[in-house]
């Protein structure tokens, strides 16, 4: 993909954060509405937020070390292991942490060069992914997220 590409795949990353704070804004830390399930097979609103800033943290991780290491081996991460400790985090430090997390993303990805976008590395279940792949999914993970958000407030209003 060329740098023009790349560069909408930064800011696509940086720019669902922004959204992400938009579709909550009305929501102070004790709205119960954070915690509302409306599917008890998906997160909460409250675990939406946790969840993506722990994907960011696991992503810029594996970026790393795909770009530092030839065709480094991931274990896969459990994400529904990983929700057992969200209810304790607080949704607007968490937004806030999302959106710092995305701006330095952006600003890494930003400083790559078209080889090191081309890097890859490996997950069990998912096969070779390069850093380019893992930009893309990043942006179409939060799409799904996105929806869900928006699903949600129209569920609980």
């Amino acid at each position: 993909m060329s740098p023009f590409v790349h560069n909408y795949f930064s800011s696509g990353v940086q720019n669902n954060a922004r959204v992400i704070q938009f579709l909550l804004r009305d929501l102070d830390e004790n709205d119960a509405r954070w915690d509302a399930k409306v599917d008890a097979e998906r997160f909460s609103l409250r675990e939406i937020i946790a969840h993506l800033v722990d994907y960011d943290t696991i992503s810029r991780e594996r970026f790393e070390h795909i770009i530092r290491e030839d065709a480094p081996e991931f274990s896969d991460w459990d994400p529904t292991e990983a929700a057992a400790h969200y209810a304790s985090r607080n949704p607007l430090h968490q937004i806030e942490s999302l959106l710092l997390s995305r701006r330095e993303l952006c600003d890494w990805l930003r400083g790559l060069s078209e080889k090191e976008w081309k890097r890859t590395g490996t997950r069990p279940n998912v096969g070779e992914f390069s850093v380019e792949e893992g930009a893309a999914m990043m942006v179409a993970h939060d799409a799904y997220h996105m929806e869900q958000i928006a699903a949600w407030l129209g569920a609980i209003e």
